[in-house]
């Protein structure tokens, strides 16, 4: 019996010191598939936040008020008082009232193209910090599997849809005239 736990005693020696001297590795083609799986996931967060951005400006131009919404109804109120007119009743006046309205609409257009501004600005720098923030993600996955032998070739197509898109977000930011005053 003694005899059976000192070889036991020494196998568990011997197979510590050969893991600690010859740790064992696993594959690199797992190491390389968690990778090119981590890449995709990048890359299908980008696309997640364009997808996000496109819908979020949808909301902001159909949203209650719309440039449609002002449109319908300056051309319904217009055709109130074109009616009048047709028929020969209060003819100058109601050329008035239609200056007037036409007046009001282009106002209210002017407001409402400010306020889309605004929040287009706020959405576009939210839309910049975000891939920013996976571009970041991106580079920390690259430091984390930097023992690969070979990176996919994945990475840096992801790499280069990474820094388009932040080009692409900082000409979206540029080209808005409130981009100034939605950032304060």
């Amino acid at each position: 019996m003694k005899t059976l736990v000192i070889i036991a005693l020494f196998a568990t020696a011997n197979l510590g010191t050969t893991l600690f001297a010859h740790p064992l590795k696993a594959p690199t083609a797992i190491h390389a598939d968690d990778f090119k799986s981590k890449i995709a996931f990048h890359q299908n967060n980008i696309s997640i936040l364009w997808n996000q951005y496109d819908l979020s400006v949808q909301r902001i131009r159909n949203s209650a008020g719309s440039h449609a919404e002002l449109e319908r109804d300056e051309a319904y109120f217009v055709a109130v008082y074109q009616k009048d007119i047709d028929n020969n009743i209060r003819v100058e006046e109601s050329k008035k009232i239609i200056a007037e309205i036409k007046a009001k609409y282009i106002k209210e257009h002017e407001q409402r193209s400010a306020q889309e501004a605004r929040r287009m600005a706020t959405l576009q720098t939210q839309l910049k910090n975000a891939l920013e923030r996976e571009a970041n993600a991106l580079s920390k996955t690259k430091e984390a599997y930097a023992g690969l032998t070979a990176i996919p070739a994945a990475f840096s197509e992801v790499e280069n849809y990474v820094n388009e898109s932040i080009e692409r977000a900082d000409l979206l930011l540029a080209d808005s005239p409130e981009t100034t005053i939605a950032v304060r």
